[in-house]
Order: C-alpha cells, then sequence, then structure tokens
C-alpha cells in the first residue's frame, strides 16, 4: 500500500459515500493493525510460494479460501485508510482554516529564534509575505532598544515549560512600528529540536489608548497644577483644591488659609452694575451646573487698592463619584483694558491680510465644491464670483509640472488627516506663472469632510528667493575668484572650522574634521604670533572688526603670506559667541607686489640716471613725471613742474605743429621731433613722443624723451668726412691699381711677346747668321704661350668655366713647381661660390702669390681655401724672409697689392689680418660670411 504526503492528500477526489464526522484511530493502534497486518501477509505470501504438488485438494480449497478471506479483509482496511485520509484532510483543512486565517499571529521559533512557520496574520504583523520571513531572526523586527527584552523573554520560555508574556514593539517591512504582545510556550517536535509557539497579538490600539489617556490625565494634572491660570475646584461656594496661580491670585502661599473657605469674602459686597456679587455668582453656577458651562467677571480691589478684575469660568465635573465645580480664574484686567488695543490689532490684521493677500477657502470633499473668498480667487487670476467653484475648475490653473505633487498631497492630507503644507505654481489665463502658498487640513464634522485652509501669493518670495540664491553663487564666485576660505570660531568649544579652501591655505587635508583654536594658532609664525594674539584681543576688546595679515607655516615647512578678515557674533547679552569671516593666501600678491616694486625702484632708477630727458603728461597735458636730466634741460625742478600744463612749461610748443603732432600720438601713433633747439641751452635735441595706454588699449597719456644729438651729429658729419676721404682714397688706390696694370700689361706685351716677335721676323727675314726653320717655330711657339699666359692673368676663363676649385689648382700648376713650390690646400668649395666672391678669392690668392715669387725669397708656400658653414677661410703662409707686420698700422703701404687685398676683403664685408716677422715667414688670413650662389 502506498502513502501520499499530507500535501498530496488534498489533491484526492472526495468520497461521497464517506462519513464527514467520522473520528479518525488513534496513531498507535493505526501502526500495531499495520504491523499485524503485514506479518499475516508474510505468511500468506510463504504459503503461496511453497510447491502445490505436495498439498491435497483439500489444503489447496482451504488455501484459497483463506486467500479470499483475506482479500475482503484487506478491501475493507483500504476503505478504512480511505476514510481515515478524507478525516485527516477534514482536519486539515479546518487546521488551515483556524491557523492561516486566524485573527492573531501565529509563528514558529526554534530555539535561536528563527522563523519556521507563520500563519498570514502574523505575516501582515511583519509587513511582508511568508516566503520571504521563513529562515528569517523573529529578532531583527523587534525594535532594537527592546531586543533585549525580547531575548531574555524567549530564553524563559525554552527554560520553562509554561507559557511566557511580553509586551514589546516590532518594525515592519516597511518600517511602520506596530506594538505586539506576546505568549510563547515550548514544544517538543523532537529529541533535540525544541519549538517555540508564540502568539502574537496587534496592540498598538489599545496601547495607544492608553498612552492617550495616561498623556491626557497627565495634560491635565499638569494644566491644573502649572497653569498660569488660576485652577479651582469648588463644593458649592467652598474651596476643595486649587492650583499656585489660584494660591497668588487669592494673596496667599499658605493652602491651609484657604481650603474650604467661602470664596465670596474675596469679592467685594456689589459689583460695578449695582448687583450683589453673591447673585451674580449664584446666577452664573447655577447656569453652569444646567448648561454645563458658564463664565463672569468680577472686579475686587487688591489690598494696595489697585481695581482688578477676575474671569471665572464654572464647569461641572465630577471626581471620584462626587459632584464638583471646576473654575478657571484669570486676571482679565489687563485684557479689559486692552479690548480696544485688541480691535485696532484685529483691524491692522485684516490689513496684514489684505495686503498679504492671503485668501481663505473651504472644500467639500463630498461635493468637489470650493467656497473661495476675493483674495483666493484674485491669487488663480480670476474675477472674484461668491458662487462656488468645481475643484477640478480651480485645478485647471495648476502648472502641469505640480498637478500630480498636489494630487498627491491632497489624497494623502484627506486619507491621513495631517495638516497640509504646500508651495506649487498656478498659471493664470494670460500665461504667467504665479507661486502660491497652501496651508490647510481636513476638518470632519460627522459625516461630512471639509477641507478648509488658506492661499498666500508667494511669487515675491520666490523671486527674493532666486535672488538670494544668485547672490550666494555670486558670493561663491566671488570667494573662488579671490581664492578666500570661510572659517568660523566657536568660543565656547574652542573649536575652528574651516571650509575645504581655507584647509587648503593652511596646507590642511581635505577633512571634515574641526581644528582647535591652539593647532591653528600653532601655524601662525613665531615672529607674528604676539602681533596676530594682540589683534584678536583687540578685536573681543573694542569691537572692531578683524583685519590681520601675517604669515603661517604649512605642514610641509612652506611660509604663505594670508589676510584674515571676520567680525564678533555676539549674544542679546553682548557675549561673545563666534568669530567668523574669511581668509585668503596673499603670498603671490605679496610677491607680485614686491617685484613690482623692485621694478618701480629699478623704473625710477633708469628715469633718474638715464642720459636723455624723460617727461610724460596725461591727455590734458598735465606733466606726470619728470627725470633729472629733463630738469637741467628746462632748468626746472620736479616739484616746479608736476602737476602744470607743458605747454606753460614750453610755451613755444604751444604752436599748431606740435599740438597736431599731440594729437596723432594721443591717436596712437608715434611721432619723433628732430633738431629741436632750447632757448637757455646751446645744442640740438632730438623729441620722440610715444603714445601710453592702459590695459584695455586706451592711449592715457604721452611719454617724451628728449635727447642731446649734438655730439651724435658731430661725430656722423665727422664719420660721414671720413667716409668720403675714404671713397676718394679707394678711388685714387683703383685708379692707380688700374695703371699699374696697364703698364704691367705693356711691359710684358713689349719685353715679352714684342721680342718673341720681333726675334721671329729676324728669323724670317734671314738677317745676321741662318736660323733653321724649326727655330721659328720654336719662337711662334713662345710667343704664343706669352700670349696665353698674358690673357689667363687679365681674364681667366676656367673660372666662369669650371669653378674656383680648377681655376685655384690651374693658378698653381703654372707658378710651381718651376718657380716655386707651392701646397693647395681646398675644401667645402662644392656647390660654387657667388660669382663676384670667387673672382675676388681667386684674384686675391693670384695678388697674393705674385707679392710671394716678388719679395719673399721663399721656397715653399701654404694655400688653404676652405669654406663651413656661411664662413670661407682663405689663407697664404711662406716661409720667406717676412717683414714688421706693425709697420702696416703705421706707415702707409707700399705697392698697391696689400691695398688691393684690403679694398676687395672691405668690399665683401670680411676681416684680413696679416701676421710676419722678419725671417719667420708671413701668414694672410682672410675670413669672410659667404651665401650660397644661386
Amino acid at each position: 500500500m502506498t502513502t501520499l504526503p499530507p500535501d498530496a492528500a488534498s489533491d484526492l477526489p472526495a468520497d461521497k459515500n464517506v462519513p464527514a464526522a467520522r473520528p479518525a484511530p488513534a496513531p498507535t493502534l493505526v501502526h500495531e493493525a499495520l504491523h499485524a497486518l503485514r506479518a499475516r501477509a508474510e505468511t500468506r505470501r510463504q504459503l503461496v510460494t511453497q510447491a502445490t504438488e505436495r498439498q491435497t485438494p483439500a489444503d489447496l480449497q482451504r488455501l484459497v479460501q483463506e486467500l479470499q478471506v483475506h482479500q475482503i479483509e484487506l478491501e475493507m482496511q483500504y476503505e478504512e485508510l480511505l476514510l481515515a485520509q478524507a478525516e485527516a484532510q477534514a482536519a486539515r483543512a479546518q487546521y488551515v482554516d483556524l491557523y492561516d486565517f486566524a485573527p492573531v499571529g501565529y509563528f514558529s521559533l526554534s530555539d535561536a529564534g528563527v522563523i519556521e512557520q507563520l500563519n498570514l496574520c502574523g505575516a501582515q504583523l511583519l509587513g511582508a509575505v511568508r516566503q520571504r520571513l521563513q529562515g528569517r531572526r523573529f529578532g531583527q523586527f523587534v525594535e532594537p532598544t527592546d531586543r533585549e527584552a525580547f531575548g531574555q523573554f524567549l530564553a524563559r520560555v525554552f527554560r520553562t515549560e509554561r507559557a511566557q508574556q511580553l509586551e514589546l514593539r516590532l518594525r515592519r517591512d516597511d518600517n511602520r512600528l506596530v506594538y505586539v504582545q506576546l505568549e510563547g510556550l515550548q514544544v517538543a517536535t523532537g529529541p533535540d529540536a525544541p519549538q517555540c509557539r508564540l502568539v502574537v497579538l496587534d496592540v498598538s490600539q489599545r496601547r495607544e489608548a492608553t498612552l492617550a489617556r495616561e498623556a491626557a490625565e497627565a495634560r491635565f494634572r499638569a494644566t491644573f497644577e502649572q497653569s498660569n491660570d488660576g485652577m479651582i475646584l469648588l463644593e458649592g461656594h467652598s474651596f476643595v483644591d486649587f492650583n499656585a496661580a489660584a494660591l497668588r491670585l487669592l494673596g496667599t502661599t499658605d493652602p491651609r488659609q484657604v481650603r474650604g473657605k467661602s470664596m465670596l469674602p474675596f469679592w467685594p459686597e456689589r459689583q460695578p452694575d449695582g448687583r450683589l456679587t453673591i447673585d451674580t455668582l449664584n446666577t452664573c453656577l447655577d447656569l453652569a451646573q444646567t448648561s454645563g458651562w458658564c463664565r463672569i467677571e468680577l472686579r475686587r480691589t487688591l489690598p494696595n487698592g489697585r481695581e482688578v478684575w477676575d474671569e471665572l469660568s464654572f464647569n461641572p465635573v465630577l471626581v471620584q463619584g462626587r459632584p464638583l465645580l471646576h473654575a478657571i480664574w484669570r486676571d482679565v484686567t489687563t485684557p479689559r483694558t486692552a479690548r480696544e488695543q485688541l480691535r485696532l490689532s484685529e483691524e491692522r490684521l485684516q490689513m496684514a491680510l489684505g495686503a498679504s493677500e492671503t485668501g481663505i477657502f473651504t472644500w467639500d470633499v463630498a461635493s468637489s465644491l470650493v467656497q473661495c473668498d476675493a483674495r483666493t480667487q484674485a491669487i488663480f487670476g480670476r474675477a472674484y464670483d461668491p458662487r462656488p467653484i468645481a475643484m477640478d475648475e480651480l485645478n485647471q490653473a495648476l502648472h502641469p509640472a505640480d498637478a500630480d505633487r498636489v494630487a498627491a498631497a491632497y489624497q494623502v492630507a484627506i486619507e491621513y488627516g495631517t495638516a497640509l503644507a504646500l508651495d506649487y505654481r498656478v498659471l493664470w489665463a494670460d500665461g504667467s506663472v504665479h507661486h502660491v502658498s497652501l496651508a490647510g487640513r481636513l476638518v470632519r464634522d460627522g459625516r461630512r469632510q471639509t477641507f478648509a485652509g488658506v492661499f498666500r501669493d508667494v511669487t515675491a518670495l520666490y523671486e527674493a528667493e532666486e535672488e538670494l540664491r544668485v547672490s550666494q553663487d555670486r558670493l561663491q564666485l566671488a570667494l573662488t575668484a579671490s581664492a578666500s576660505g570661510v572659517w568660523s570660531w566657536e568660543i565656547s568649544s574652542n573649536q575652528l572650522y574651516f571650509d575645504g579652501r581655507a584647509r587648503a591655505i593652511f596646507g590642511y587635508e581635505a577633512t571634515p574634521a574641526v581644528l582647535t583654536f591652539a593647532e591653528v594658532m600653532s601655524a601662525v609664525h613665531p615672529d607674528d604670533l604676539a602681533l596676530v594674539e594682540a589683534r584678536i584681543q583687540q578685536v573681543f576688546h573694542d569691537g572692531t572688526p578683524l583685519d590681520s595679515e601675517h604669515r603661517i607655516r604649512q605642514l610641509d615647512g612652506s611660509v604663505r603670506t594670508i589676510t584674515v578678515m571676520g567680525t564678533v557674533v555676539r549674544s542679546d547679552e553682548g557675549h561673545p559667541l563666534r568669530l567668523t569671516g574669511i581668509v585668503r593666501d596673499i603670498t603671490h600678491r605679496r610677491e607680485t607686489q614686491a617685484q613690482l616694486r623692485r621694478e618701480k625702484e629699478f623704473s625710477d632708477s633708469l628715469l633718474q640716471h638715464s642720459i636723455d630727458g624723460i617727461a610724460a603728461f596725461d591727455r590734458e597735458g598735465r606733466i606726470t613725471a619728470w627725470n633729472v636730466e629733463a630738469a637741467r634741460y628746462a632748468r626746472l625742478s620736479a616739484e616746479a613742474v608736476l602737476g602744470r600744463s607743458i605747454f606753460e612749461v614750453y610755451p613755444r610748443f604751444n604752436n599748431p605743429e606740435t599740438l597736431a603732432s599731440v594729437q596723432r600720438v594721443l591717436a596712437g601713433e608715434q611721432v619723433a621731433l628732430l633738431g629741436l633747439r632750447f632757448s637757455h641751452r646751446d645744442g640740438e635735441y632730438d623729441t620722440y613722443l610715444v603714445p601710453l595706454s592702459s590695459q584695455s588699449g586706451e592711449v592715457t597719456g604721452i611719454l617724451a624723451i628728449i635727447r642731446d644729438v649734438t655730439e651724435r651729429n658731430r661725430l656722423a658729419e665727422e664719420a660721414t668726412r671720413l667716409r668720403l676721404r675714404q671713397q676718394q682714397e679707394v678711388l685714387s688706390a683703383i685708379l692707380e691699381t688700374q695703371e699699374t696694370e696697364r703698364k704691367r700689361i705693356a711691359e710684358a706685351l713689349h719685353n715679352g711677346l714684342g721680342q718673341v716677335l720681333y726675334a721671329t721676323k729676324l728669323s724670317l727675314e734671314g738677317k745676321g747668321s741662318a736660323r733653321p726653320p724649326a727655330e721659328s717655330l720654336k719662337l711662334l711657339n713662345e710667343a704664343i704661350r706669352t700670349t696665353r699666359t698674358i690673357s689667363f692673368e687679365l681674364t681667366p676663363g676656367i673660372l666662369q668655366d669650371f669653378g674656383l676649385r680648377i681655376a685655384l689648382e690651374e693658378l698653381v700648376k703654372r707658378i710651381s713647381p718651376r718657380h716655386l713650390p707651392i701646397n693647395l690646400h681646398l675644401q667645402g668649395l662644392e656647390p660654387a661660390l657667388p660669382a663676384p666672391v670667387e673672382i675676388a678669392v681667386y684674384r686675391i690668392v693670384q695678388e697674393l702669390l705674385n707679392n710671394v715669387l716678388k719679395h719673399a725669397q721663399a721656397t715653399e708656400v701654404e694655400v688653404h681655401v676652405v669654406r663651413e658653414n656661411k664662413l670661407l677661410e682663405v689663407s697664404v703662409e711662406d716661409n720667406g724672409q717676412g717683414f714688421d707686420a706693425n709697420m702696416l698700422a703705421s706707415a702707409p703701404l707700399e705697392g698697391i697689392g696689400l691695398a688691393g687685398i684690403r679694398n676687395r676683403v672691405a668690399l665683401l664685408g670680411g676681416t684680413l689680418q696679416v701676421q710676419s716677422q722678419p725671417g719667420r715667414g708671413t701668414i694672410v688670413s682672410i675670413e669672410v660670411e659667404v651665401e650660397q650662389a644661386q
């Protein structure tokens, strides 16, 4: 037989033949029957499995009968099991109804307080579903302050077999607090796993009622005993009880003098209206007994003769079954005399409400109609209409962005009866946006619900807040731009609060930790500490604002200069509460000021020690600067001219030409006035007028620089005359060189080519001794060679065709080695040099080699022509007899060789250097800067 799980049993179809109320058999009896049935089935199984060959027909028939009987018994037992299962299912359903839907919470807790099972009410008490609660500790939902008591309660449950009770607070999953009463009992579900069956009852309402009753009693007792009004309990006319305020009104401090005595002697016999005091009092007491309340005002005279008015309010009360009268006694002398002022004050209040445009409205929630006064309708931009307005129509003016928020706030206020205070925006018909402030709450009158409140137009307030926010933003921008930090010293706690920028100035970490005053003062530079302490003492003593500039040492040892400003905030009694202000790092500014001061001192030094006269004047011509040299030129000191007009100091400047120049300078142009003269000072002077501009570029004045150019002009004239003389000398040397060259060419033609041609003529004419034709040809070849040499020396075509390198090599070949050994060193001559340079270098080398051949008597010559980057170096060195090189500086040059070389070098802008000593040879060096040939 298969056993179904408990949950699966509920899925079986109901049997209509099973009785609905048959009790289930006990578990022990069911187990014993099952064991007996299993034993019998085992016996029958042995019988069935035995071999039938040895059985007689009678035995087999008996065996079959027994099996049939047992089959019937099994079927009956199966029906009984089905019946028991149905009964168990019905019992389980009844248990589920009683357990899950019980009005109290049921929990099964382990010995560790873990929720193992709970019903629906328990889940609702904890504010979550059962699946999320099973396996969690029940103590997690207990308010932290009650967890210790719950732990002790749980320990008592598992320690005893009696039920334990406890009242505590639970914090639901939705964070709502509920008061509950717990009743726990230990049950044994197994030898090692006891459980706590816990019943949880929500007693929040009872708790709230108890607290409300206790609060009401406490309020009544506090109201009675601590009230500033006199509180009296009367029985008839006699005092039963009273508070301290009532004793003061009765003029005594001893309760025994008053308790049990009549109240009538404290007032005069008659009142100002002529009525007897006792009649007035009895009438009011009777009215209080019948209607529940009555108030009268009685006049009495104090012992010092001053008349006062008393207000007595009576209402009947029952104290421990004893009917008494409770009276509230107030001195209303001042209110009576101030009623007129109160009326005027109320009128002013109405005027203030009107001025503040505060409107009143009532909203009938059931009908959704709103009754608005004129101010409320004006706040919504509507013309006044005394008829009620539909709430939906009024809500049409809500700003779309605020509509959902306003609707949700109304819903909460109506559902929970809480006060509503809300600001939102409305749109008028003209499209303008206005801010309104709503305050009100739901008022219940029986079944009628009315929402009453006030409206106020707070547009101006929001605009002011926006202006304040903008102002604060500007303040933050100003603090940021000025690199200022905010600080506050709380004097009572001796602590300093720094913002992030102030901490950075002092080199502290950007943490919110509070600093002590001593800690901050320790950062002050030792040389400035006494000054800072004295300044703080002066601030507290005199009340003057703090303004201190001193140095501090940061944590890394660097020294900074700061300026600290602040004011003292005092209490109403004048005691200092805090010192607050700003701090700014001015190290860079001080360094800049020092640099500017040094630069100004340097500028002043330059101004006063300048060899030029310097003056400055503004756009109106007023002199603003005047140095020593300008004072010498004008024979007027700076004190005599500063602030005066330049045209007053120099009247001759007040002419159209000078004024036009000044206007040009003020327009931003630099003007030079050349060749001016002073009437009281000889010489010539140039004046340069330069515009002075501000940082924005506007011309604010003129700087005049007066320079004595007398000597400069004289030197320029001498230089001009010297240049003319040098040009004349160069021209003379060129002419002389040309004549000498012509003479040399003539001599070469006469002595060389002429003689050869004459000898050839004689040879051809056959005069004298007869010569063979070969001799004549030889003479003609010599004439041709001589002609080529002269032509090469006059115009070296090889230089133009093949460049400087080939030309110099060809020049050296013509001289060496027949006449003189020459070592030629060439470097960097490709690419080609400019043509004038190559011709000049060739002629210089040619002339120097000719000089060596004619005058040096040398046996060896070194020629170097080297170009490195833009520098061309030429040197010719021989080992000849040499000469005294110092004579070149004192005596004029003999011949035209070196003079021509010097002129060529000068024309190229180079330098010439001659080194020579008698008997030690000569070195001629030339350096020329050259560009690459195009």
